[in-house]
């Protein structure tokens, strides 16, 4: 995203979907429905690139093979890969490709649609302790060791996601015609706050400098005189109620208490099984051939640390002992 890659520039609307539509047509001939083009608002007048995201649904053989075909397909000559992000040039345009997964697919393209609205949707979720991203919407859950977090889903469905936040997701789905209507909409949520846009950590700070449309935001801010703020309060778990009653379906106060339950069993474990006992008993092993031998003693259970924090120190050794040799 961006269309720095390759130093080509940018291109007009009228240029840029007509290149659009040349992409559109080929990508329907090869994987159907399989694909999706991020929309913008109605008046952008320029672009950087084409974005193109791609479910591994539509990979027959693997990813590699995919951007082969697309290669020779397309007739490109420079391109650049790098994991599930492909870019290309095309009718010397920056093009690049996202695969992701199916499961993942639709709620990627809902996130990467229009600009950065994602990016300020976001920092009104992360007050609720929510994150909201290429996964929909997912509970940040943190042990109280404060050295490991997990994503707990919450939902993928867009409309309740938006209507959380008591957004038009009707409106959403007409799209939007100027950026001052964009920013409208997304302002108009209650829980719309201007403090961590005045007050900028460093994430925003970056943000804001790498992009174009955060900054015309704060522009719009500023000319608009929004002023609009929402107190929240500081305990992280003090809107867990609310979105437990908002999202029943997520179980999301089970998966909680699965996640406790699981923080007990490691801290059962400390002095009894980690990587320093593993390399005490096998000193060979180091960075990724430890990963590994221990990701594979830890398979044979489906369950590792609730079965491993009830054994004794000696039979866990015990056991590494004779799974090692």
């Amino acid at each position: 995203m961006g269309g720095n890659l390759f130093k080509l520039g940018r291109l007009p609307q009228a240029q840029y979907a007509v290149i659009e539509t040349e992409l559109r047509e080929y990508l329907d001939r090869k994987m159907g429905d399989q694909y999706r083009i991020p929309r913008y608002y109605r008046s952008k007048a320029d672009f950087g690139d084409v974005d193109i995201i791609i479910s591994d649904a539509a990979i027959q053989s693997t990813w590699q093979d995919l951007r082969m075909q697309i290669v020779q397909d397309l007739g490109i000559e420079q391109y650049k890969s790098a994991g599930a992000v492909f870019s290309t040039v095309y009718q010397h345009f920056q093009v690049d490709y996202f695969c992701k997964e199916q499961a993942f697919f639709e709620s990627t393209y809902h996130y990467l649609s229009f600009n950065d609205i994602g990016n300020i949707l976001g920092k009104i979720f992360k007050r609720f302790n929510l994150k909201y991203g290429e996964q929909g919407l997912q509970y940040v859950f943190r042990r109280t060791d404060g050295h490991f977090q997990k994503d707990l889903p919450v939902s993928l469905d867009f409309a309740r996601i938006f209507a959380f936040l008591d957004l038009d997701y009707a409106h959403w789905e007409r799209g939007f015609d100027t950026l001052d209507e964009m920013f409208r909409w997304a302002t108009a949520s209650p829980y719309f706050s201007i403090k961590p846009y005045e007050e900028q950590d460093a994430t925003t700070a970056k943000r804001v400098k790498e992009r174009h449309t955060m900054q015309r935001f704060i522009q719009w801010l500023q000319e608009n005189r929004i002023t609009q703020t929402f107190t929240f309060q500081e305990e992280r778990d003090a809107y867990l109620p609310m979105i437990e009653a908002f999202f029943p379906e997520a179980h999301l106060l089970k998966k909680i208490e699965q996640e406790r339950q699981r923080e007990g069993f490691v801290q059962q474990l400390r002095g009894k099984y980690s990587g320093q006992v593993v390399m005490r008993l096998f000193p060979e092993l180091q960075g990724k051939a430890l990963g590994e031998f221990m990701r594979k003693f830890e398979a044979q259970w489906e369950d590792h640390e609730a079965v491993l924090a009830e054994m004794e120190a000696r039979e866990i050794e015990s056991r590494l002992k004779a799974f090692g040799t």
